[in-house]
């Protein structure tokens, strides 16, 4: 009997313990579908804005209007029965662009669905049309057994992210047999992770919204572990650089196109799965919060992404700077979900900034609800970080940014290593010149390179650059790699810097030197060696060509009668109005906003010419999609620009920017310049700023003195003088082909290195400062050294000392190693205290 009680109670506690085990089982199971289910709540949020809103808010019922009348507008063009075509002017079978604008419309119509306060919420009639909408598609265009015509982005990229969007918001009124479908087909296209750059970003979210549709963990592990990668600094090819630069399709500069789209969907993903089993914990994603710093701030301007960031995208009506800058707030705003207190801290103060600054365009007209809620929050509680005070080179990507109180000054040139521009499925078709040296100067004038300036602008007279006259093709010279590798600058204190470019233009046999010494309110430009023959070959035809420099190109006013004062004469405000000045020693030109006045200096006068015309584009002219709009566009535009006559030899010129001068602001300058032009040849153009007490120098060629300075190489140098207190010195190979090292000397006595970088090696600070930098592999980085120009500043300890141990009281300190009684180190770096030492009159 108790055998069978055991034998029973042993059953008993058997079953109980598999039913525990099953229990377990389904409560796991549970649990991981909850947490599917949160996670698609939360991406419905940040695409919808949820529910908890009031649509009452001003700025909150602007937007469910916007997305009411554009879900009408497609709802009521869609053929409801449809037989070959959803829309009459989607009918393509060729086209796969047709297919993602047709799921975008969809998209569209399905956020008017779930948007709490549209009239369309909850619309049955609209769901009934989106569901047959989606298994036509389905059917006709986008399934498993279809085959990929036209571009890949569509199938694997485009429309996978709009499909996933669609689903997630619908999910509760779809069958379980369409869901089944629909992500069955976005498998088949994108299944796994495999690219680069923002391509991979774009992957690793498809996969993750899709995994997380079909509730496969699988999947959200290959998402998230498929972010992993883009952490990583790259030394080549696409992705994030360590100076902040971005490059995407190889060798094109990137950060306002692809580089936007990458940090979006990292920011949108770190977000979406923080909290969760599948949250990012790689410790290379303190990387995207850095690249905030580095890649984006320097280049958004009062909320407009700067156009030489963009690549292709300038040449795109419905993608001009301030909507990528709005992209680009968007991303940060994501980011600083997820980010650490410090850096949550300065991306909010950074957000608010540029949304009170942008006066232009309305951060809270053009962002989706989730975006105006949080930004609301962030402009009620953040405290604005004030204008961004700040010189920023991009060595990696052949730019730089140099910002001042009151406006920002950018260049973008091209070489060796960095393609010129990027001209690919008929967009950007007269990008020709923007990678030569393009100069943009942004200001309180907040709408100049948008408003329609790409088609409107003339592209053969670009700000900045030089350039031969002959008739271009679209698309002519595009990716093109120039001969020369001498492309990159210097910066000294974060604040002031120069760049240079050995320009090599494509189709033709012009070159020149060309530099830009960026200051406090001014900008010099200077050109050298400008040259070119009609030898035939590499595109040339033989016929002299005219060679011209462009100073300025701005658009003006819709009067164009901006004032344009030359010399102190007022000139025509007509437009049509052309004229060739002579002994022209500046010129102002009115802006079209307070503050945003602008004035050129001309050292030694020169002969300039000038045009104000009223020019007629089409966005097409530039954009040859058939989408892109063909209707007549007009700017009114003012420019100057310098003409080096018929097959130049060695021609030159020297102007200086003056942002924000009044007329008489520009006159005085120009009476007493706080520049002097030290050399503007082929071996060395140097610039000395008197005010700052800088001398800058590029070194064309090797073994040259400018100023103070002295190179035995290439080289882009700077020094600055703090009132004879001590010397701040930089150096760069702007070459990024210099495997050696750069032998600087600086005609000035030092006591002692302060601080010196690695990789520089003091020789000598007397009679002059000499000290060698090794280059090798530092593609165009800046190394700095600073020296003790005072002789109070001396540690006891370094002194010289004679054999009996007592202080030498007359010396010269050679900072040679070997140098009798110097304690200094190798690089001559020290710890300095005041040390008075009474010395005859000869000592040092």
């Amino acid at each position: 009997m108790s055998k069978k009680i055991k034998r029973l109670g042993s059953m008993v506690t058997l079953t109980l313990m598999l039913l525990m085990s099953i229990n377990s089982f389904f409560v796991n199971q549970a649990s991981a579908a909850d947490e599917f289910d949160d996670l698609r709540a939360r991406w419905k949020e940040m695409i919808t804005g949820g529910t908890a809103y009031n649509p009452l808010d001003p700025d909150i019922a602007g937007k469910i209007t916007a997305i009411t009348a554009t879900a009408n507008t497609h709802w009521s063009s869609m053929d409801k029965t449809p037989g070959t075509y959803l829309w009459s002017d989607l009918t393509s079978t060729t086209d796969s662009s047709q297919i993602t604008t047709a799921y975008g419309r969809i998209k569209l119509m399905a956020l008017a669905y779930a948007t709490t306060g549209s009239s369309l919420h909850n619309s049955a009639a609209l769901l009934a049309d989106i569901k047959t909408a989606l298994d036509w598609i389905y059917t006709n265009r986008y399934n498993e057994s279809v085959t990929k015509y036209g571009n890949w982005w569509d199938w694997e990229i485009g429309v996978p992210l709009n499909l996933n969007d669609t689903v997630v918001m619908l999910y509760d009124n779809l069958s379980p047999a369409q869901i089944t479908n629909y992500m069955t087909a976005v498998n088949k296209f994108q299944p796994s992770v495999s690219m680069t750059g923002a391509n991979r970003a774009w992957e690793c979210t498809i996969i993750a919204v899709r995994g997380i549709i079909v509730k496969d963990a699988a999947k959200m592990i290959a998402a998230r572990d498929g972010l992993s990668p883009l952490f990583a600094y790259v030394n080549s090819g696409d992705g994030f650089y360590t100076d902040g630069s971005f490059i995407q399709h190889e060798k094109h500069p990137y950060n306002g196109g692809y580089g936007t789209a990458l940090i979006t969907d990292i920011g949108n993903l770190m977000y979406l799965l923080s909290g969760s089993t599948w949250a990012v914990t790689h410790t290379g994603k303190q990387n995207a919060y850095d690249w905030v710093y580095d890649s984006f701030e320097p280049l958004i301007y009062k909320g407009a992404m700067m156009d030489m960031s963009r690549g292709r995208n300038i040449s795109r009506s419905y993608a001009q700077d301030h909507d990528t800058g709005v992209s680009a707030i968007k991303a940060i705003i994501r980011l600083s979900q997820s980010a650490p207190a410090a850096d949550k801290a300065a991306f909010r103060s950074m957000v608010k900034y540029w949304i009170n600054t942008n006066t232009y365009r309305d951060f809270f007209t053009y962002a989706p609800i989730n975006m105006i809620l949080l930004a609301k929050e962030i402009d009620a509680n953040a405290t604005s970080r004030g204008e961004l005070i700040k010189h920023k080179q991009y060595p990696r990507m052949d730019q730089a940014v140099h910002l001042r109180p009151g406006f920002g000054f950018a260049v973008n040139m091209s070489s060796s290593r960095i393609y010129n521009y990027e001209s690919i499925n008929g967009e950007n078709l007269k990008g020709w010149y923007t990678g030569d040296g393009m100069t943009y100067l942004y200001n309180n004038d907040i709408s100049q390179y948008t408003d329609n300036f790409w088609p409107t602008v003339n592209p053969y007279r670009l700000p900045g650059t030089t350039e031969d006259t002959l008739t271009r093709s679209n698309s002519s010279g595009k990716s093109y790699l120039s001969s020369r590798s001498w492309v990159g600058g210097t910066s000294i204190l974060g604040l002031y810097g120069i760049s240079g470019m050995a320009a090599d233009i494509n189709d033709t046999n012009l070159t020149a030197n060309k530099s830009w010494f960026m200051f406090d309110d001014e900008v010099v430009a200077l050109g050298s060696g400008i040259t070119t023959t009609g030898q035939t070959g590499n595109g040339w035809d033989g016929t002299p060509r005219k060679v011209e420099t462009t100073v300025e190109n701005r658009k003006l006013t819709s009067s164009g009668n901006n004032a344009l004062t030359v010399n102190g004469t007022a000139k025509s405000t007509a437009l049509g109005w052309s004229e060739t000045m002579t002994g022209v020693n500046w010129v102002h030109l009115a802006g079209n906003a307070a503050g945003s006045d602008i004035g050129y200096y001309f050292p030694g006068g020169t002969t300039l010419k000038g045009l104000r015309e009223a020019r007629t584009g089409k966005w097409r002219d530039i954009d040859g999609r058939s989408s892109s709009s063909t209707a007549p566009i007009t700017g009114n535009y003012a420019t100057l620009w310098l003409d080096h006559g018929t097959n130049p030899t060695n021609a030159d010129y020297s102007y200086v920017l003056l942002p924000g001068k009044t007329s008489a602001q520009v006159s005085s300058y120009a009476a007493n310049p706080h520049i002097t032009v030290l050399e503007n040849s082929t071996n060395v153009q140097a610039v000395r700023e008197k005010n700052l007490n800088i001398t800058a120098a590029n070194f064309w060629t090797s073994g040259h003195t400018a100023g103070i300075i002295t190179s035995d190489s290439k080289a882009s140098v700077m020094t600055k003088e703090n009132a004879g207190s001590d010397i701040e010195v930089s150096v760069s190979d702007p070459t990024q082909v210099n495997t050696g090292s750069i032998t600087i000397e600086i005609a000035k006595r030092a006591f002692g290195t302060i601080s010196a970088d690695a990789g520089i090696t003091v020789s000598q600070l007397s009679p002059t400062i000499k000290f060698s930098v090794n280059v090798s592999g530092a593609k165009g980085k800046t190394f700095k050294a600073k020296f003790n120009l005072s002789p109070t500043l001396y540690e006891a300890e370094d002194l010289p000392t004679t054999a009996s141990g007592a202080v030498q009281a007359d010396f010269t300190d050679s900072q040679s190693s070997n140098g009798a009684g110097n304690k200094l180190d190798a690089n001559g770096v020290n710890d300095y205290v005041e040390y008075s030492l009474d010395v005859p009159s000869s000592g040092t």
